[in-house]
């Protein structure tokens, strides 16, 4: 008798668990209808709403001439910043940045010292303190950019040692009038370092070096430095009022919004001339301002902080 009763509680519990099944098979299945035709519901409509998007920005592109030459310009504008390579102060080669005092050309060189650097890994020569120091976690001061001098690269007439292209790829002369003046190009110390300084640009890439910088506030040079340039370029800085500044000191301050640079190329008219032909007239985004707070503004300062004081005469009556 009690196995009679065994059986029968064991075919109600196999029955129990067909059904159950079932009924899960059937939710699961049902699931599987909803995701899948949300899916394809989803799909029209995203699909959809891009071919309106699609129709209508034809028909906006058609029916906005020739305003929609203004939406062209931003876009190719935003290209050409976006990609530095690019901008013809980066071209592979030696550039010559002219302005008067205070038009900001060694701030134009120090923010593309660091745009470069962040672009190649790489960092620069300079023949100036061209940066304050940053400090690391442990409070220990530490540079980007290397100083040097070119007299340690070049003596009698030849180039003596090589650059570490392994991390710099930019060689910048800081004000020209205090490195070479072409009035002097009688003298065997001038031609013992121009000479293979100019040699050494036309090999610059055979070295690793990208680029080579020279800053003057003389719109011309050694007429050998001049015919070796790839670019020539005239700056005007831009500044604007830093209003977040002003609302947490209240005092008025202007912060470097970018560059205005007219660039030209070098034709040589002769053995010892050359022609500035126009490029373009462009704008340079301070695109890193925080690094901009270590450019150093005085950074000849300590150059002439060194030289004996002349204290003169006093005057007599």
């Amino acid at each position: 008798m009690d196995e009679v009763k065994l059986d029968i509680y064991e075919v109600h519990i196999f029955r129990f668990i067909s059904q159950y099944k079932k009924i899960v098979n059937y939710v699961i299945d049902f699931l599987d209808l909803i995701v899948l035709y949300s899916i394809g519901i989803a799909k029209t409509v995203i699909f959809s709403i891009i071919e309106v998007f699609r129709l209508t920005g034809k028909v906006m592109r058609y029916t906005t001439i020739p305003i929609h030459w203004l939406w062209i310009w931003h876009d190719l504008n935003r290209m050409t910043n976006d990609s530095i390579e690019e901008l013809p102060h980066f071209q592979v080669g030696a550039q010559y940045i002219y302005g008067r005092p205070g038009d900001g050309k060694s701030t134009f060189i120090y923010h593309s010292m660091m745009d470069y650097a962040y672009h190649t890994g790489k960092c620069s020569y300079t023949t100036a303190m061209m940066e304050t120091p940053r400090k690391d976690l442990n409070g220990k001061e530490y540079y980007y950019h290397q100083l040097f001098k070119p007299s340690d690269f070049y003596k009698e007439g030849e180039q003596v040692a090589g650059f570490d292209s392994k991390h710099f790829n930019i060689v910048v002369y800081e004000e020209m009038l205090t490195q070479y003046q072409q009035r002097n190009n009688a003298k065997k110390s001038y031609n013992d370092e121009v000479l293979p300084m100019v040699a050494s640009m036309g090999t610059q890439r055979h070295q690793g070096i990208d680029l080579f910088y020279f800053i003057s506030q003389l719109p011309k040079n050694d007429i050998a430095i001049m015919l070796m340039l790839a670019g020539y370029h005239k700056i005007k800085v831009r500044k604007v009022l830093d209003y977040k500044h002003w609302l947490e000191t209240g005092k008025i301050h202007f912060r470097i919004h970018g560059w205005k640079v007219t660039s030209y190329t070098i034709e040589p008219s002769g053995m010892n001339d050359y022609k500035l032909l126009k490029n373009k007239t462009w704008f340079y985004k301070n695109k890193y301002p925080e690094d901009m707070a270590y450019f150093n503004r005085l950074n000849m300062k300590e150059k002439y902080a060194k030289l004996p004081k002349m204290k003169g005469e006093g005057m007599q009556a």
